[in-house]
């Protein structure tokens, strides 16, 4: 094992350094829509998720509220918080709750501006140890990739929101290494899941308060042999060899919106079933069969047995998912969100059990090429088929990446939906339209955090 290196060059220290120097202005414009378009999005969940019942649990335990615990669980209601494809987490839910609790506690002024290069500093950390602890295995190891690289990160984003100086942001990080946690043995309604996430969120604010409070961990908190890269069992020369990103290309664009609250290995397909059906509202009993091809290595991680008995194991199957997409689409319109499709009453709705009876799925694609492919064959006889590659949002392909008109809509269906305060839905919108020229985001997000735990 190479030998644990110092303070000046440790990898925390590296990644505060890192941090300290980001400036927004020097950022390409790219980088800031993506920034924008990916805050937005969190707050327009939060708006939408705050009447969740976990969220009104939350907001009622004894004692005083955690802000971002709760943000965080309210972000991740919808199962829609925007995704990471590299690393199989959801960095905005834990993001986005932690530097807005940090912001509406602040004394002092917090620019648009710093909360942008946190976010940067923050989805930058994220993808940087994803890569160090080969984050798309985690799962395998019994990690909880959000919960479990996301303390750490909104250390991190918390301390460069503030303008914390280097040896602090380097203490935050590693006291959130030494908070990391997350097992991937979740609960029938995966409550745990967000409940973790929320934890990293909450978390991560707490360890830049102890940095700043003069608490200190180990400067190799992250690549020690003990450490969070070190003890996740990836090679001996990974954690030596893995270098925090500080510049180009920004992970924040390479992260996923996602369109449906399923399983992300199922998105490619359901987008191109729900391009098929179009807005005719196909009555799902004209569909005579459904035949869905994947990769081996995504139909691996899908649940096959059916029918599934709870969400958890609904989000996972491709049958279920996808005849949920037609009926979706056939009762309200494409059914692009799938809000609800995974709810109790929707695991013994009738049309989609019967529908989904009549689907099959193989594993069979070649690891090169689509993704997957859909056959639709109809009671009269007419067949279409297509193949996928990515989807609406996909943050691996520049082509499918949402900008800045595509956040704003579907902000505005969220606000739609949740019905909350017109103005601050506006006043939200308002902030992070113009979010680098914003001398202080504190009284929106304080409307925010009020509307939330009231």
């Amino acid at each position: 094992m190479t030998a644990v290196t110092s303070a000046v060059d440790g990898l925390a220290c590296r990644a505060a350094r890192g941090a300290a120097g980001l400036d927004v202005t020097a950022l390409d414009s790219g980088v800031l829509v993506s920034v924008k378009a990916h805050l937005l999005d969190c707050l327009g969940m939060i708006l939408a998720g705050a009447a969740d019942e976990r969220v009104g649990r939350a907001v009622a335990a004894p004692g005083p509220a955690d802000v971002p615990f709760v943000l965080s669980l309210a972000c991740s209601a919808l199962g829609l918080d925007d995704f990471d494809e590299a690393t199989r987490a959801h960095p905005g839910a834990v993001l986005v709750p932690a530097l807005a609790g940090a912001a509406v506690a602040a004394r002092h002024k917090v620019s648009g501006a710093d909360m942008a290069a946190a976010l940067v500093a923050g989805y930058q950390l994220f993808g940087g140890l994803g890569k160090a602890v080969d984050a798309g295995t985690l799962h395998l190891r019994g990690h909880h990739p959000s919960s479990f690289l996301g303390v750490p990160t909104s250390a991190l984003a918390v301390c460069r929101m503030l303008r914390s100086d280097v040896a602090t942001s380097t203490d935050a990080i590693g006291i959130g290494a030494s908070l990391s946690c997350g097992i991937t043995e979740f609960d029938e309604r995966e409550t745990m899941r967000a409940v973790q996430t929320a934890w990293a969120a909450s978390a991560g604010l707490r360890a830049a308060r102890l940095a700043e409070a003069g608490f200190h961990a180990s400067p190799a908190a992250l690549e020690a042999p003990g450490g969070l890269v070190g003890r996740t069992g990836t090679s001996a020369d990974a954690p030596a060899a893995a270098e925090l990103p500080t510049g180009p290309p920004w992970h924040i664009e390479q992260v996923s919106f996602k369109p449906y609250p399923h399983f992300s290995d199922l998105h490619p397909v359901s987008a191109v079933l729900i391009d098929m059906l179009g807005d005719q509202r196909l009555p799902p009993e004209q569909v005579e069969v459904i035949g869905v091809r994947l990769t081996p290595s995504a139909a691996s991680r899908l649940f096959d047995d059916f029918p599934p008995q709870n969400a958890k194991q609904a989000k996972r199957s491709a049958r279920f998912a996808l005849a949920s997409c037609v009926v979706a689409a056939h009762r309200v319109g494409r059914g692009s969100a799938l809000l609800g499709a995974f709810s109790p009453e929707r695991l013994a709705d009738a049309d989609v059990l019967d529908l989904a009876a009549r689907i099959t799925v193989m594993a069979d694609l070649p690891p090169q090429g689509a993704t997957g492919s859909v056959t639709v064959t109809l009671t009269d006889g007419r067949t279409w088929s297509g193949d996928a590659g990515g989807y609406p949002g996909d943050g691996r392909d520049p082509a499918l990446r949402w900008g800045w008109s595509d956040a704003v809509a579907r902000y505005g269906d969220l606000c739609t939906a949740a019905s909350p305060d017109p103005q601050l839905g506006s006043a939200l919108l308002d902030m992070v339209d113009g979010l680098e020229r914003v001398d202080d985001v504190r009284p929106a997000l304080q409307r925010l955090r009020r509307l939330v735990l009231r």
